[in-house]
């Protein structure tokens, strides 16, 4: 969420200027969704399994796991790219780190297969497939949401955490967990009464974020929170989640690198979780303090989800 106006200024704007900043808004939202390698583009995710080797459908080569490592077997005659090198032998990717990680990206033929390792008991590492002519980008005709509501525009306050602590949260496939750091916590204020959302440092989607080991020399992999400095989110649920409203959670984004400039929340731009457009992704759900005991009746409402196979599915993931 911008900072570059205050409460006051929101509330100074008229109808119709409020209604031009929230559909710059939105359409920078749908252009960030609709991107070549966007949350859109996912078509497939497959599991590997310890001491086995998978295929993945219609992206050459092979995935095997041995614990904390996973080899990628090129087909010969295919070229597939990592890190802007053909792959011309068995490339073995080692991440020990127990946590949430992005780890390599491989492209063949405008087709990305993303290596990701997640927290899970009994399955750790995945391969993601994004094509950019996905069914669900193909099919993407805008994102749904509530009319607007400035009355949701509410007088708030951030408080930074001078110790940062973790969060375990659920995720949307059963087994899996997120290890979420909070940051501090927004507070905001309607009809008379605070509530006080916690709020998530941010990660990205980008691959392949690494350091050097000072003592050992190697490579080591390093979780999806990196370079999202002065990023924030909450995640929240309320008496719309799982009806109009995507099940896991919404999600509102801060500007924390000043926390005297956050000074309102508007939920007219909570947004869904990529879990809502795909089922080709994991997601976390809203920890248990941020569940809000009032219908938000504004920002996205739940997508239809179209599979690769075309079939229309509504609400899949919404309970």
């Amino acid at each position: 969420m911008s900072n570059a106006l205050t409460y006051q200024d929101v509330i100074n704007q008229t109808d119709e200027e409020y209604a031009a900043d929230w559909q710059r808004w939105h359409e920078a939202r749908e252009a960030q969704l609709d991107s070549e390698y966007g949350w859109l583009s996912l078509r497939s995710i497959d599991w590997l399994a310890d001491g086995e080797t998978i295929t993945i459908p219609n992206f050459p080569g092979t995935w095997t796991q041995h614990g904390d490592v996973v080899t990628y077997t090129p087909e010969p005659g295919k070229t597939v790219v990592n890190r802007g090198e053909a792959i011309t032998a068995p490339k073995d990717i080692e991440v020990t780190i127990h946590a949430d990680v992005n780890v390599e990206d491989f492209d063949y033929e405008g087709v990305r297969a993303q290596l990701i390792k997640r927290i899970g008991a009994s399955r750790q590492f995945a391969v993601r497939q994004r094509d950019p002519n996905s069914a669900t980008r193909r099919s993407f005709q805008g994102v749904p949401h509530f009319p607007l509501d400035r009355s949701w525009v509410l007088p708030a306050h951030y408080e930074p955490l001078a110790e940062w602590k973790n969060s375990e949260t659920g995720a949307v496939l059963g087994d899996l967990s997120h290890n979420e750091t909070i940051i501090g916590y927004v507070t905001f204020t309607k009809d008379g009464k605070d509530y006080r959302l916690a709020v998530f440092q941010g990660h990205n989607d980008d691959s392949g974020w690494t350091k050097v080991d000072p003592e050992t020399g190697k490579t080591v992999y390093l979780d999806n929170r990196q370079n999202t400095d002065g990023h924030g989110f909450a995640l929240f649920r309320d008496q719309t989640s799982g009806k109009e409203t995507y099940g896991g959670a919404r999600g509102l984004s801060f500007d924390v690198s000043d926390p005297a400039t956050i000074t309102y929340v508007d939920f007219n731009r909570s947004t869904n979780l990529p879990c809502a457009f795909t089922l080709y992704c994991t997601c976390p759900f809203a920890p248990a303090e941020n569940f809000l005991p009032f219908e938000v009746r504004v920002g996205e409402t739940t997508p239809t989800i179209v599979h690769e196979d075309n079939a229309l599915q509504d609400d899949a993931l919404a309970a």
